[in-house]
């Protein structure tokens, strides 16, 4: 073998060793160097390969019912929050009685626009008879008198459905959608078919008094100073603002027309004008007052002709871009502010319906899979704005790029059709997946924000504990889970997008070549007398047919494509709405009555008869209470842990209503008044003691904004605060951490006191509100609590036993039942009674902790 062979292949041998000798040997290294939470995570998330996902948080295919129907439903479910945005308000000429109100669809309420019809009926007389457009049967105005004709029919229609016995708003919307739809048409023809400007006048027309129809409506009203003397009647009316989301349709509608006629115009003048010599669309020719160089006129451009026309091409192109610009820097910033309306339309909706659900919902869900529902969710509702008009405006497209390029040759529009066959059957596969891993993944992301949250709100015990590696290892096992269900949902996305991209390759292929053969033949264009009408040139297949239909044809796969794509990623959308509408959808156990009425003083009593209550059937909690407490009165609720003390309150508060009984104040059930009225009437002091990170002073008016500085000093004072609050650097405008920390418990009990003091409501209910005072302390408060709740009635829940003796009525609760019921010296007087058992427990154990 020659020896310079040798060396060669010696050198590419070591050249490729070395560095995996190195790789490997470093790779040991840096294995056994690793963190061994390193190690966890990397196996965990491989770089090839799904993921694991525990089998208990995973779903499988066969548990998805969605249907196509379903998941539009889901999406049209979000119409409530839409429809400020696209229908606006109407504003009324009556402003100083009527409020602006969210505008209808079309009509009603006693306003209509019978004008309009009238109006564009006129128009279309008008327009033959003052000859602003021709009338004769030639090519092409056939088609725009029937388009025409379609816009007065579609508008009496609207109107007459408007005042059939029963209104059908679905069926008036279809027709307002085909008269829409007629005036786009109209609007194309009359500009881009029809020879000169009467026509385009003419349909402006027609299309200004529709929406003019839509935006200013009038009725008539009984004049109230002349019902007597006849009912003489006067004009009203009312017109609608902030249609934002019509609007920036409108706009998008302007721009896509603008595009279109310009596209048609400048590919005519390249393809056929520039690069064939063909003469100018007369349009164009008269835009640029060279009349002679049309069609009608010259046969053939010559050299010199086509350099001038090369430039008006080129300033076309410069003007487009100028005439586009103001379209493009608006239109994005338009479009985000009008999502972001429509998004917080909803997330207002989902917390005012998470505020009204009971607190068995909160107890049995955890805080941080409602707060991925409310903001990461609840997002959903402005993308699958955009989704459904993306996707509706492909299907549009694709439509009309089939018809198009099946003017061409049916043939070629056959091929861009069989595109749907394999990606309805993609889709089949696709989308019970998608939606499935959808759920999956949100629920994972629901559970790492959850961990999160509760792990921040125990930072103090994870500290205490040294738990910081166990919560750290919880912390990545969700993290994991997540990451592999978001891969998964993303790779199912991409492998869609491969499998149709490599579908529509192959039709692609098949199409452009069947074309390039019919250019090469020279075959004539199958509808070429229609082309002939439009006022383009490709009725045989040359070079310019050829790119002119390569692009059209482009234009159906990619759109499928898109289509595809786009439903794809709606899935995951909709299963984002799903459970945003599974909370809207939880009826709230504690609602006003239809005749419910406020509470607004207590001067009798507070009664509790025959009151039961269970969670669950089979989970009772109070049994058969009965009490009564009055205004100037202390009552204490004692008992061990678990026998409904907090519940008893709860159904004070209307938190709960009681399965049976009833609950009076002043001799009228709790569930006649309203629930607002009631807790307005209610203060309450937590054990909890939850504060937040305000000053001290805005701790106290949390509950009481509008307090004034002389009831914000006399809560501090029956909260005997001042002591450690003139302490305070900066006094009552000390900024405290979360949750308080830089406070005491004893410190933050008197706060949350004093927060219940300046509501200055009549009825008071403090859970172990003293728990964490010295004596001297719990005394001073008591009493100033005492004098201060004079003419209020006061509800404590508490096992101490000074502050229990100052009750003018103690209830000994019992696995859900009072057992016995009177003040101090009684109950001690019952022999062997549960009350007094209790206390000599309590202050045997007080006793005993003191030596």
């Amino acid at each position: 073998m020659n020896p310079f062979l040798i060396v060669i292949i010696a050198v590419f041998v070591i050249a490729f060793t070395i560095p995996i000798v190195t790789f490997f040997i470093g790779l040991k290294s840096f294995n056994q160097d690793r963190d061994p939470g390193d190690k966890r995570r990397s196996k965990a998330l491989p770089f090839i390969g799904n993921g694991t996902i525990p089998p208990e948080r995973n779903r499988d295919v066969s548990e998805d019912k969605h249907t196509f129907s379903a998941i539009l439903k889901l999406f049209l479910r979000s119409w409530p929050f839409i429809r400020l945005q696209l229908l606006g308000r109407w504003y009324y000429s009556e402003s100083r009685t009527t409020s602006p109100t969210i505008a209808s669809n079309i009509a009603g309420d006693g306003y209509s626009y019978y004008y309009a019809p009238v109006l564009v009926s006129a128009i279309f007389a008008v327009g033959f008879l003052l000859d602003w457009v021709p009338f004769n049967l030639s090519y092409p105005l056939p088609f725009l008198y029937v388009t025409a004709l379609v816009i007065v029919i579609a508008s009496w229609l609207v109107l007459a459905l408007e005042f059939t016995p029963r209104r059908q708003s679905a069926h008036q919307s279809a027709v307002a959608i085909v008269l829409a739809f007629a005036l786009f048409v109209a609007n194309l023809i009359a500009v881009l078919v029809v020879d000169g400007l009467g026509d385009n006048w003419w349909v402006m027309a027609m299309t200004v008094a529709c929406l003019l129809g839509w935006m200013f409506q009038t009725g008539w009203v009984s004049s109230a100073e002349s019902t007597v003397s006849g009912g003489v009647k006067r004009l009203i009316w009312r017109f609608r603002l902030h249609a934002h989301l019509a609007y920036f349709y409108l706009l998008l509608g302007i721009q896509g027309f603008i595009e279109i006629i310009m596209a048609l115009l400048m590919t005519d003048m390249l393809s056929q004008s520039i690069l064939l010599s063909d003469p100018l669309m007369p349009a164009v020719a008269e835009f640029f007052g060279e009349s002679a160089w049309s069609r009608e006129f010259a046969e053939e451009l010559s050299i010199d002709q086509r350099h001038v026309v090369k430039w008006w091409y080129i300033g076309l192109m410069i003007g487009m871009w100028f005439l586009m610009l103001p379209f493009e820097i608006t239109r994005p910033y338009y479009h985000v502010w009008i999502m972001q309306r429509i998004n917080q339309d909803l997330r207002v909706a989902l917390i005012e319906r998470w505020h009204q659900l009971s607190l068995n919902y909160h107890s049995d869900h955890r805080t941080g899979d409602s707060i991925y529902r409310i903001y990461q969710d609840s997002a959903q509702v402005t993308a699958v704005i955009g989704q459904l008009i993306t996707c509706s405006i492909g299907v549009w497209r694709y439509l009309l790029a089939t018809i198009l390029v099946s003017f061409l040759s049916p043939t070629i529009g056959l091929i861009a059709i069989t595109i749907v066959v394999p990606a309805l059957l993609l889709a089949q596969w696709a989308m019970p997946r998608m939606r499935t891993r959808s759920l999956v993944y949100r629920a994972a992301t629901s559970d790492i924000t959850s961990r999160i949250q509760e792990s921040f709100a125990a930072i103090r015990l994870i500290k205490a504990y040294r738990a910081e590696d166990r919560v750290q290892k919880d912390m990545e096992e969700d993290s994991i889970v997540a990451f592999n269900a978001a891969f998964q949902v993303r790779l199912m996305i991409a492998l869609v997008t491969i499998l149709m991209f490599t579908i529509a390759g192959g039709i692609l292929l098949t199409g452009e070549f069947a074309m390039a053969v019919y250019a090469n033949q020279g075959n004539e264009a199958f509808a070429k007398e229609l082309i002939a009408v439009i006022g383009l040139s490709f009725t045989l297949w040359n070079l310019s047919a050829f790119n002119w239909g390569r692009d059209r044809f482009h234009e159906t796969t990619n759109n499928v494509r898109h289509i595809m794509r786009q439903w794809l990623a709606s899935q995951d959308m909709a299963m984002g709405l799903q459970r945003v509408f599974d909370i809207l959808d939880i009826d709230p156990d504690v609602e006003d009555s239809p005749n419910a009425v406020p509470l607004t003083s207590f001067n009798q009593s507070i009664n509790f008869n025959q009151v039961s209550f269970r969670y669950q059937d089979d989970r009772p909690v109070l049994n058969d209470v009965t009490f009564q407490s009055e205004p100037g009165t202390i009552t204490a609720i004692v008992g061990p842990t678990g026998s409904g003390k907090s519940t008893l309150m709860g159904l004070l508060l209307r938190l709960y209503d009681p399965s049976n009984g009833s609950i009076e104040i002043d001799g009228r059930d709790l569930r006649e008044y309203t629930v607002e009225s009631i807790r307005a009437n209610t203060a309450i002091a937590l054990q909890e003691n939850v504060l937040f990170a305000l000053s001290i002073r805005d701790n106290i008016r949390y509950v009481a904004p509008g307090a004034s500085d002389t009831q914000l000093q006399r809560a501090i004072d029956v909260a005997c605060m001042n002591d450690y609050v003139s302490g305070l650097p900066e006094g009552l405008d000390t900024i405290l951490g979360d949750r308080g920390g830089k406070l005491s418990t004893g410190q933050r009990q008197r706060l949350s006191i004093a927060r219940a003091v300046i509501r200055d409501t009549p009825v008071l209910i403090l859970d172990e509100p003293t728990a964490a005072l010295d004596a001297d302390t719990e005394h001073r408060v008591m009493s100033n609590l005492a004098e201060w709740g004079k003419n209020r009635a006061i509800f404590l829940i508490t096992h101490r036993i000074s502050t229990i003796r100052r009750a003018d009525n103690i209830l000994y609760l019992d696995q859900g039942t009072i057992l016995e019921n009177g003040d101090h010296t009684t109950l001690m007087n019952i022999p062997n009674g549960r009350y007094r058992t209790f206390v000599e427990t309590e202050s045997d154990l007080a006793g005993a902790a003191a030596t």
